[in-house]
């Protein structure tokens, strides 16, 4: 299933073609092979199946996640995979999030430091919001106030509750260091104010000559067009609408739902001229196909165990 479902979406990929890029993509997908999203979305499933599908509510036992690296390019999966709701999503990350030259947007959910240790060293590019509990080095202020000299070599948090590291014109931006188990990589800490006034910090890898710390804040907006799609899983397509109960059946339905909904969104973005009822009574052809199909098969296996049966006796 997943075989024939991957070479269904490279076959749009290529139907589709060489489109433009959206104008804000422009420069990053100059500067990147692709720039990507990884999130993912929670699908709750019936009680049935709490034992191998369990989720964080005792109230409703079962769900799942579906983890998607979409990429911005033409908002079609790169990779996907699904996990028990209870599974941390840093465990789920794709691993083409680390190809070598490209650049990713994360959710929260996937911030690891061994992680963007990985990417790093591989030589991807990642753009993410900084976790509370990390607490990087700093060495070096690029824009801010304070003690520059003073906060090198300072623990993040440390430098901001003594003063040393203040905002200038409500932003700051400074190389950091990333370390875990002995590895070390250097990166860079943004921090803008939010429309309300908050403060918004931001962990990447992409250099100042590609993008200001404001233009870090307006690049991360472009994680949200992945809701997009998870918006179309759950109410266009019907994901949210399951009733299977068996693991092998319910998987089925969501590596079919989860490519139905890419295909539906690139033939109405792209404007193909395929509407939405023409692509469903396709996709409705190619369940009924599919089902003829199986039916068939036990069928012809049924013939030939009555076959062996009577050249037995």
């Amino acid at each position: 299933m997943r075989e024939v479902a991957s070479r269904a979406v490279q076959a749009v990929r290529e139907a589709v073609g060489e489109d433009k890029p959206f104008n804000e993509l422009g420069a990053l997908l100059e500067e990147f092979t692709d720039v990507q999203v990884a999130d993912s979305t929670c699908q709750l499933l019936r009680r049935l199946v709490a034992d191998w599908a369990p989720s964080t509510s005792e109230a409703r036992p079962a769900a799942f996640k579906w983890h998607a690296l979409v990429s911005l390019r033409d908002e079609l999966p790169v990779a996907d995979g699904l996990t028990p709701q209870r599974t941390q999503d840093t465990r789920a990350l794709p691993e083409e999030a680390l190809s070598p030259g490209t650049l990713t947007f994360m959710d929260l959910g996937y911030t690891d430091t061994g992680r963007f240790l990985d990417a790093i060293e591989a030589g991807a590019h990642f753009l993410v919001r900084l976790k509370a509990q990390h607490d990087p080095k700093v060495l070096r202020v690029h824009v801010g106030k304070g003690e520059r000299v003073r906060a090198r070599g300072m623990r993040l948090t440390d430098a901001l509750l003594q003063g040393v590291l203040q905002e200038e014109g409500g932003v700051i931006d400074v190389d950091v260091q990333l370390e875990k188990h002995g590895r070390t990589a250097q990166a860079r800490v943004v921090a803008v104010e939010g429309p309300e006034g908050e403060r918004r910090w931001y962990l990447t890898t992409v250099g100042r000559d590609v993008l200001t710390a404001l233009e870090v804040a307006e690049a991360y907006r472009l994680r949200w067009r992945v809701e997009l799609l998870f918006k179309a899983l759950k109410s266009g397509v019907g994901l949210s609408a399951l009733r299977a109960t068996r693991p092998g059946a319910v998987l089925a339905l969501v590596l079919a739902l989860t490519r139905c909904a890419p295909l539906l969104l690139s033939h109405a973005m792209m404007s193909r001229g395929v509407t939405l009822e023409q692509l469903e009574e396709r996709i409705l052809l190619i369940a009924g196909v599919t089902a003829r199909s199986r039916q068939q098969r036990r069928e012809r296996e049924r013939r030939k165990r009555e076959a062996s049966l009577g050249s037995g006796g």
